[in-house]
């Protein structure tokens, strides 16, 4: 049998950095899959002729490479990790990349991972309002160049749509965004430059964590509690740091669905308006609160980008999403559009505005959270812990202490369920966040999403009795 050491004997030098070496070649070249389990280091000793102590050396290097991980009495297992190809780093997978390998690894898997809305009626939805847009006579007027933030027909209906999310602003202040990833790239390029460094909470968006590494802009973790971000902690990061912003989602905060109460709310603006800091407000399901929590740019319209899309409550397809932007940031803004997008495409925003002044979108918004709604007390049933979000798309599954990250992963995809790992939410690397994301709304099937639960329960209880010390 091939095994994935069967090579080590020719490139021996330091032998136990030559055996992590070959280890690691083994995981980046795709031989050795994420969560496949190594031989014990006695085993392993005995199959190479070598001492223990080797394999215990070369096993500890790969565990500081993150490239494997173990655990007490279970064994050691194969982390997700980048294979060789332009942009990888040592360390691994980009978060973008960590969050996506699950399916990529195991296509029939029961998809808790990904962040989608439910699918069911939304292709009906899409076939009407295309139909709508299709027999209109202004067609001509969609195929030529637009202004950067779009045609004022469509920031009206932006307006309409932020008036749903209880931002009150007019046309002249809303741009129409290519989805929310190329917004907030578009923000990083417009507000900030390499170097520069930007706040956000400890765990966020892989997307934003992206974007800094592209950028070159520094993204560094304020402490997060029950509602967000910290007051104390901000404050401090902002008079030593001096950032150039704050992203942040205070509303069912991705992954932890965190929010914010409205004195929290108040408390971090009177923090950023002391330190002139930008407040930048991702609120992409903010539209399954109810009712609606105060977003910033209502509290300091002045100080704050709001920005969301209809990828969570319509359909990703639609790559189009808004943003509140005040006068004052207008120049650098429409600057960064023209330099990153040019335009919004034209038709998307014609049916984007179709499906809002037809009152489809806000239809839509609401099966979403219906399905949210179901789908959340189903979690709760099976997994034993009521989520603090009854409406969010995802539910944040904490593990036990003494459980690894990564390991759960695997094993639950050895088990047949992507789950998204925790990690690829940190802003700092190599820090493991004690918990899951399950995505509940990516399955149309509820049978299948009952049934991923109780696989999930089941790993949980099964992995925390194992790990547990022998005495």
């Amino acid at each position: 049998m091939n095994e994935w050491y069967s090579d080590w004997q020719l490139r021996r030098g330091d032998v136990s950095m030559s055996l992590a070496d070959t280890l690691e070649q083994a995981i980046r070249s795709g031989r050795l899959a994420a969560g496949a389990q190594l031989p014990t280091h006695r085993d392993l000793s005995k199959r190479l002729g070598v001492a223990v102590s080797t394999v215990s050396r070369a096993y500890a290097e790969a565990t500081r490479r993150r490239l494997i991980d173990g655990t007490v009495g279970r064994g050691t297992f194969v982390l997700p990790i980048a294979r060789d190809e332009p942009g990888s780093n040592r360390d691994g997978l980009r978060p973008l990349e960590r969050l996506y390998l699950p399916l990529m690894q195991r296509e029939d898997a029961v998809n808790l991972s990904l962040n989608e809305p439910l699918s069911d009626g939304t292709g009906e939805l899409l076939r009407k309002a295309l139909a709508a847009v299709t027999a209109k006579d202004n067609l001509n007027e969609l195929a030529h160049y637009q202004p950067p933030q779009g045609q004022r027909e469509h920031r009206l209906a932006g307006a309409q749509w932020l008036h749903e999310l209880g931002v009150d602003v007019t046309a002249d202040d809303v741009y129409a965004v290519s989805g929310g990833q190329t917004a907030l790239m578009t923000i990083f390029l417009g507000l900030a430059r390499p170097g520069d460094t930007v706040l956000t909470e400890e765990l966020t968006w892989p997307g934003a964590i992206s974007v800094g590494r592209l950028t070159g802009i520094r993204l560094m973790p304020v402490a997060m509690d029950a509602e967000g971000l910290v007051p104390e902690e901000f404050e401090i990061a902002c008079q030593t740091l001096r950032p150039r912003f704050v992203y942040t989602m205070p509303t069912l905060h991705n992954p932890t669905t965190a929010t914010a109460g409205l004195a929290r709310r108040q408390e971090i603006v009177r923090i950023a308006r002391a330190h002139n800091v930008l407040i930048v407000e991702d609120d992409a399901y903010g539209f399954l609160v109810e009712p609606r929590a105060t977003p910033y740019c209502q509290l300091a319209r002045d100080i704050t980008i709001y920005l969301t899309s209809l990828s969570k409550s319509i359909a990703p397809a639609l790559r189009v999403g808004f943003m509140a932007v005040p006068p004052r940031l207008h120049k650098a803004m429409r600057a960064a559009m023209r330099a990153t997008t040019t335009m919004v495409s034209p038709i998307l925003l014609e049916l984007t505005s179709e499906l809002i002044n037809s009152g489809a979108g806000q239809e839509a918004a609401r099966i979403q959270t219906d399905a949210a709604r179901q789908r959340q007390r189903l979690a709760a049933s099976i997994l034993g812990a009521e989520s603090p979000a009854p409406t969010s798309l995802h539910y944040w599954l904490k593990l036990p202490v003494d459980m690894r990250n990564a390991v759960f992963v695997a094993d639950a995809l050895a088990s047949g369920v992507a789950v998204t790992p925790g990690d690829a939410f940190a802003v700092t690397p190599g820090k493991d966040p004690g918990g899951v994301r399950l995505c509940l709304c990516a399955e149309s099937s509820t049978a299948r999403v009952e049934q991923a639960l109780k696989t999930v329960a089941r790993l949980l209880h099964a992995d925390h009795a194992a790990a547990l010390p022998i005495v």
